[in-house]
């Protein structure tokens, strides 16, 4: 509705996932299409960056750079303790590796790393099974910290006809070798998560060239 408050929230990036698909799809750029600040977690972001030559790594480096904070973007780089922890590691042993090193930071991130305010929620953009389903949230944030898809943020931004085709996105990632996950979590969750999503997709981004 037009007359409804915008709602105050984040858009936090869990995983790798939704990175390397709307990459592949050039379309990186639906993330910051909402007016609220998205958040990566520092070691998501060497995940999906880390092998250059990976499907989407460049792109995304250079999306995030492009809109980060400091240039008076909408990208966060949220920093953990378990990303510093590593790298230490890695620098005594460079053979070192850490399994689930993008999943222990982003829980850290949203355990500890993000604040939210009293009328805030936090977004989640996630393909883990145990975030979308809740598992990763502690019980007493569940109300303020939903998980979605990247189909549910895909849909929803087509609901809301701030983008063409969610369907368009996936066949543009497949052609280039992206067989990205079209799993939905968002209508199962409760009314109020659902509307809090759909009020969240249909705010227009602070910049009028991101909508369309």
């Amino acid at each position: 509705m037009a007359d409804e408050p915008p709602i105050i929230a984040k858009l936090i990036v869990m995983d790798t996932a939704p990175l390397i698909t709307l990459a592949a799809a050039q379309s990186l750029d639906y993330l910051t299409y909402p007016n609220a600040p998205v958040y990566i977690p520092d070691a998501v972001l060497h995940e999906a960056t880390i092998n250059s030559a990976a499907l989407g790594a460049q792109p995304i480096a250079e999306w995030v750079e492009a809109n980060s904070e400091a240039v008076g973007g909408l990208v966060h780089v949220i920093t953990t303790t378990t990303y510093a922890n590593f790298l230490i590691l890695k620098d005594l042993n460079p053979a070192h590796h850490q399994r689930d090193l993008g999943e222990a930071a982003a829980l850290e991130a949203i355990r500890d790393g993000i604040s939210l305010a009293a009328n805030e929620r936090a977004v989640l953009v996630t393909e883990d099974r145990r975030a979308v389903s809740g598992v990763l949230v502690l019980p007493a944030d569940q109300e303020r910290i939903i998980p979605i898809t990247t189909r549910d943020l895909l849909l929803g931004l087509e609901a809301a006809g701030r983008i063409n085709s969610a369907d368009a996105v996936y066949a543009q990632a497949l052609a280039v070798g992206r067989a990205a996950s079209t799993s939905e979590v968002l209508p199962a969750l409760d009314q109020q998560a659902r509307d809090a999503v759909t009020r969240l997709l249909r705010q227009r981004p602070s910049n009028p060239s991101n909508g369309s």
